[in-house]
Order: structure tokens, then C-alpha cells, then sequence
């Protein structure tokens, strides 16, 4: 069930960008404002949003903060449908970012609470796979069904599909406590705590981003490695406007590619990052070290290479695997170095971190830069302005290696206590 809902929240948020080139000729929008429907306007609502639904769902029922934060999102994405202007876009899109943040911080909140670290990877993977088949099923869609319904009518469509949706996890969730047993060998159980107070969370998550270093990395690099997804934003308006690709072949490329890479990216990132840590004795944040390292030239190479050439193909798969096949190592990394007591809350927190000063930011400032460069008659503006993004997403490896150095230095102090 949760797999499907990530599915469908990521189809809703990604089929705006999906559309960008006919949405932003239907209501004359320019780069600058469809870099803040993608960013600002969607990524600050939910990224103040993130906190308060994890802290919700730490202390509350968390499948019902999923289910009536599935409402919100379906029923504003039917508003969209009906935007005639940038206002009208705006405002829904907005709401969208309220209630799609209920989904992570309640989901991580149930999923770590189930399974125990040595195969959290594997389940955070399995996860995020839904949301990575949303987001290429949103440019399949729209590269495949736009030009016969329109991209309104999708709109209506999904929202609908969402609001029923809804109402059957609401049926689930029936009967099922708000707290499950935490079954994690290295931390005391929380069978039977009483719930905190939200005061007491934020005291907590403040005390361990402060000063604990191995939850700051892993916060941190989780954040900047969304500078990948923050470019993606641009992906068919860069395919149109850079590689002078037709706006629905442009759609259809990147969905099928993104299906095709992500859904068994998705299916083997965590497993392999699981098997990983057990076969070398190592950590998952060497992992994505190793990922980065190997993964990251494609990118530059794809901004670089003329579309249909053997090399932008396979850069475009890279751009699709970093994110979709290291997912379930970069939410295990956080919740293994979060308090027990509020996991939702650091997901939520990491979350406003990410979309404020990584997407947010990110997204915006790629539109106004290009939008700037081509003023100045510089050409390619979209793809140097993406090199950025590309070169910052890169540099998350070192935040991950200092990760790993911690917990090295952690566990190297922790073995000779246990043996003692």
C-alpha cells in the first residue's frame, strides 16, 4: 500500500514538470516563474510541512496522517487542472506540498519501527522504488497520453484516483496503533512508551543535530545529493530547449529510460547496500561513496554529448540510477543515526532542509540563471546552469566519506566496551 501511494504522490508532483513546455505556453509562463511553481512554491510549503506531519505522526496514528494528507494533495491536483493563469497554478501547488508531506516522515516512521537496521536498506529501497516509478510514469503519461487528453484532463484523473485511494488506507488503518515495536538490535525498544510532547521533540532533534556529528553528515548528505533532483526539474525543458528534442519524444525518452532504470535500481540498491555492509564489515555511507565516485562523470558527460549519442544515453541512465539505486541506504544512514523516539521527525527535518536550501533554492536559482544568460545572448544557458547542480550533487561523496569515518571512529570505541 505504501509503495502504491509513493507511486501516485510522486506521478502528482512530477507531472507538472512532465508538461512544463505546454503548461508554460498555455498560461505564458516564463522560466524564472516555472522554476518557482517546481521549487519555491511547492518545496517551502512542504519543507515547512515535513517537521510538523513527522512530529504528527510520531505521536499520532500514522497511517492517518498519511491518508488525510493524501486528501489535501489529490484534491488540490484537481485544482490544478483548472488554472487559467500563473496564480491559479501557484496556490494549489502550494497545498500539494502540504499534504504531500505526511507521506515520508509517517512512512519511515512505520518502516523503521518494523524491521531492525541490518535490512532497513533493502525496505527503504523497496519504498522508494514507488516513487520512482511515479516520477517516470509522470513523463510517460505526458509523452504518451498528453497530446490525446490534454494535460487537464490527467490532472482531474489522478486526483480523483487519489481521493479514493485515501479512503481505502483510511479503512486499513482501522484498529492499528499509532506505535509499532522497534525491533533494532542496537537500540532499547519503545514498546509501550508513551508518546512525546512535541517541545520535547524538537529539544531532541536540536540536541542530535547539534551535537552529534554522524546524524549532522548523514542529514547533510542526504540534502545535497538532491541537487540531482533538483535539476531533474528541468529535464524536458532542457531536452527541448538545449538538445532540440520534439516536447512530447522529450517526455516519452525520459519516462521510459527513468522506468527502465529506476524500477530494478530501486528493487536492488537497498539489497546491495545491505549485502555490502555485511560482506565487507563495512558502512552503507562507504556505499554511496562508491556510487558517487563511479556514477558521477556521466552526468557531466550527459549535459555534454549531443542527444541520441551512445554517451547522453548512458548519462541519462546515471542521472536516473545515482538517486533511484542509493535511496535506501541514504534513509537507513538517517534513521540509524536519528533518537528512536522522534524518526519521523528527523525524516521531516531532513526533508526541510533538502527542499528549502538544496530544491527550493536550487530549482529557482537554475531558472533565474538561465533566464539571466539568455538575456545576455549566452547560449545553452539551461545546460551550464545544470553542470552546477551536477558538480554539487558530485561533492555529496565527501560528506559521505566523513560519514564513514565517524562511524568507523564509533565503532572502533563501541567494540572494546561490548567485548568488555
Amino acid at each position: 500500500m505504501l509503495i502504491i501511494i509513493n507511486a501516485l504522490s510522486y506521478v502528482d508532483r512530477h507531472l507538472l514538470p512532465a508538461f512544463a513546455s505546454e503548461i508554460s505556453a498555455d498560461l505564458d509562463l516564463s522560466k524564472q516563474q516555472f522554476g518557482l511553481l517546481t521549487g519555491f512554491a511547492f518545496v517551502s510549503v512542504y519543507a515547512v510541512s515535513g517537521p510538523l506531519m513527522g512530529m504528527l505522526a510520531d505521536r499520532y496514528n500514522p497511517s492517518r496522517v498519511i491518508a488525510v494528507g493524501m486528501i489535501i494533495w489529490s484534491t488540490m491536483t484537481c485544482f490544478t487542472g483548472l488554472a487559467k493563469n500563473f496564480v491559479h497554478i501557484l496556490l494549489p501547488r502550494m497545498a500539494i506540498g502540504i499534504g504531500e508531506a505526511a507521506l515520508h516522515p509517517s512512512a519511515a516512521g512505520i518502516l523503521g519501527r518494523m524491521f531492525d537496521a541490518r535490512n532497513r536498506a533493502t525496505v527503504f529501497g523497496l519504498f522508494f522504488m514507488g516513487g520512482h516509478i511515479g516520477m517516470g510514469l509522470a513523463y510517460w503519461l505526458a509523452g504518451n497520453l498528453g497530446a490525446i487528453t490534454g494535460w487537464r484532463q490527467l490532472f482531474f484523473t489522478l486526483g480523483a484516483l487519489g481521493v479514493l485511494l485515501s479512503g481505502v488506507l483510511l479503512l486499513a488503518a482501522r484498529g492499528m496503533s499509532p506505535k509499532t515495536p522497534q525491533r533494532n538490535e542496537s537500540k532499547a525498544p519503545l514498546v509501550n512508551s508513551k508518546p512525546p510532547t512535541f517541545a520535547l521533540m524538537l529539544t531532541h532533534l536540536y540536541a542530535a543535530f547539534r551535537y552529534e556529528s554522524n546524524f549532522r553528515q548523514a542529514v547533510l548528505g542526504m540534502s545535497v545529493l538532491h541537487f540531482l533532483y533538483a535539476s531533474s526539474q528541468y529535464m524536458q525543458l532542457w531536452l527541448v530547449a538545449d538538445k532540440g528534442m520534439e516536447q512530447s519524444a522529450a517526455s516519452s525518452l525520459y519516462g521510459s529510460v527513468y522506468l527502465a532504470v529506476a524500477i530494478p535500481s530501486g528493487l536492488l540498491g537497498g539489497v546491495v547496500a545491505d549485502w555490502f555492509c555485511r560482506r565487507f564489515n563495512s558502512s552503507r555511507a562507504l556505499f554511496l561513496v562508491l556510487v558517487l565516485v563511479c556514477s558521477g562523470p556521466f552526468l557531466i558527460l550527459f549535459r555534454l554529448s549531443p542527444a541520441g549519442e551512445p554517451l547522453f544515453l548512458v548519462g541519462m541512465m546515471a542521472a536516473v540510477f545515482i538517486l533511484s539505486f542509493s535511496y535506501g541506504a541514504i534513509v537507513s544512514l538517517l534513521l540509524e543515526n536519528a533518537p528512536d523516539n522522534i524518526q519521523s521527525t528527523a525524516v521531516g527535518f531532513t526533508m526541510f532542509i533538502a527542499n528549502v536550501f538544496i530544491i527550493g533554492t536550487g530549482t529557482y536559482l537554475v531558472g533565474l540563471g538561465a533566464d539571466l544568460m539568455e538575456a545576455s545572448g549566452i547560449g545553452e544557458a539551461l545546460t551550464k546552469m545544470l553542470l552546477v547542480t551536477d558538480a554539487l550533487t558530485i561533492s555529496s561523496a565527501f560528506i559521505y566519506l566523513k560519514l564513514h569515518l565517524g562511524l568507523t571512529k564509533q565503532k572502533k570505541v563501541s567494540e572494546p566496551a561490548t567485548s568488555a
